[in-house]
């Protein structure tokens, strides 16, 4: 099936009664905030059934993309690893009656497929090779990168995101509850057409082997796979990717699975021409 807008419309229709998008948000509208995507993953499962299973990335290279590993594992199992990438913007117009810039939607800019290499965690690895798709992926472990070797022009303007490093994981862990987090995602099923990216402040979060918020601002399905950014030196950098819901038969709060305790792990397996600055 091709991936495009009217594709992403039907969806989109679809769900609007449900109203899915990240809740207590504002408009990402800042260009700072491209390198944040929508990737498109179409993967069988062992019953051979096959599915569009649609995530958030963010680019930290100009060839290589920080998601949620649930996101890529079926075609990790599969070997499947075609990934389609939806680079979008927010479209203005003046507007006849006034004059006034107004924002009339997200459009697609580019839609690139790529044929990628996916990393994870060695112990994602390890549970894979022992049970396939059905090896369960904890939040801290819910983490991957996905690469390719080709020069992509497409890409050469937008600005790249950071990474926290190790060290500065351990640091920022210590006081977590005195830093201001922020998490930005694309979600097709938004039931506001015109307001697809999405940025928003998260407000009670703890440390728990993972970023585990109960904030007034919930992420939704299709959220998967966002960036959660905390500021480091006046720098926002990637401090955790959203995993999503979590439940209990008493509760419920949402799960981000940070990125610096794996990401030196895995960028040690990428070709020696991609350097991500959180590893040097």
């Amino acid at each position: 099936m091709k991936f495009n807008s009217l594709f992403l419309s039907i969806l989109i229709s679809i769900f609007i009664s449900k109203s899915f998008a990240l809740t207590n948000s504002e408009v990402a509208e800042s260009t700072e905030w491209t390198n944040v995507m929508l990737i498109r993953s179409d993967a069988p499962d062992s019953t051979g059934d096959t599915a569009p299973g649609f995530c958030n990335a963010t680019l930290i290279h100009q060839n290589v993309m920080i998601t949620a590993a649930h996101c890529l594992v079926l075609a990790y199992v599969s070997g499947m690893k075609k990934i389609t990438l939806q680079i979008g913007n927010y479209k203005y117009i003046n507007r006849k009656s006034d004059g006034k810039l107004v924002r009339i939607g997200y459009v697609d800019k580019y839609i690139l497929n790529k044929e990628v290499s996916i990393e994870f965690p060695q112990s994602l690895v390890d549970k894979i090779a022992v049970r396939g798709e059905k090896a369960m992926i904890s939040p801290s472990e819910d983490v991957a990168i996905a690469w390719w070797k080709e020069e992509t022009p497409e890409l050469a303007n937008i600005q790249l995101a950071d990474v926290i490093s190790p060290i500065e994981h351990i640091e920022l862990i210590k006081n977590l509850n005195q830093k201001n987090l922020q998490v930005v995602t694309v979600n097709p099923f938004s039931g506001v057409t015109s307001d697809t990216k999405r940025i928003a402040t998260l407000n009670n979060f703890k440390w728990n082997g993972y970023i585990h918020s109960k904030s007034l601002s919930r992420v939704e399905p299709g959220d998967s796979g966002g960036p959660l950014f905390v500021q480091v030196n006046g720098k926002n950098k990637i401090l955790a990717v959203v995993k999503g819901k979590a439940t209990t038969v008493f509760d419920n709060w949402d799960a981000y699975s940070a990125v610096g305790p794996s990401i030196c792990q895995m960028a040690n397996k990428l070709p020696t021409f991609i350097k991500i600055e959180a590893c040097k």
